[in-house]
């Protein structure tokens, strides 16, 4: 039996324009057939964005799903994906230059992401200390790796609903709807039903 093939949105939309406008279907039965239900199908719909949202999923390792977009993990370095769940967990955002408030939960976040548990300590603090500091763009740049790993699978015009966005000075947040959210690791769970319960 083979394998069901698992492409981007992106991917496969290339992949279709590129065939369409190669090749003449106009008189493939089965191809008619596919288009026809599917214009009818839209038409039946009513009026709303032209892309849905998918769910985030966290599970128990740390690891991070898009399901509704693709069945494969977005990888990140560690430091980049603790930001991440961070500001998923703080619905209510965070200016950038009081990060420093909040060491000891990005440690603690953190600790659940990385797969060696045997992480050096006073590296995971240098590391965190380094992203906190007002001075420099530590922060900037990890919200940019964010945004270049999730670019893989997430339609751009929904780009702004999984990133950190917000201007200079003021709060960042996730905009995504706390709804869309299932965090499965316990500890993470935690903290999440903690501040979104308030």
């Amino acid at each position: 039996m083979s394998e069901k093939l698992s492409i981007s949105y992106h991917t496969a939309k290339r992949i279709l324009l590129e065939l369409l406008e190669d090749n003449d279907f106009s008189t493939d039965e089965d191809i008619l057939k596919i288009l026809g239900s599917v214009v009818q199908k839209e038409t039946r719909e009513p009026d709303g964005d032209e892309y849905s949202l998918s769910r985030i999923i966290i599970d128990k390792e740390g690891r991070i799903f898009l399901p509704d977009y693709s069945s494969m993990e977005i990888k990140m370095p560690y430091l980049p994906k603790t930001v991440f769940i961070f500001f998923l967990i703080h619905d209510e955002g965070i200016e950038f230059k009081s990060m420093y408030n909040y060491v000891h939960e990005l440690y603690e976040i953190y600790q659940v992401v990385a797969l060696e548990k045997n992480t050096e300590a006073n590296k995971i603090k240098r590391s965190l200390d380094n992203l906190v500091e007002p001075v420099n763009n530590r922060i900037y740049e990890t919200c940019s790796i964010i945004r270049r790993n999730f670019s893989v699978v997430i339609p751009e015009p929904l780009m702004e609903m999984y990133c950190i966005t917000g201007k200079r000075g003021e709060k960042h947040q996730i905009k995504i709807d706390r709804s869309l959210i299932r965090i499965e690791n316990a500890k993470l769970k935690g903290m999440f039903d903690t501040l979104n319960s308030i």
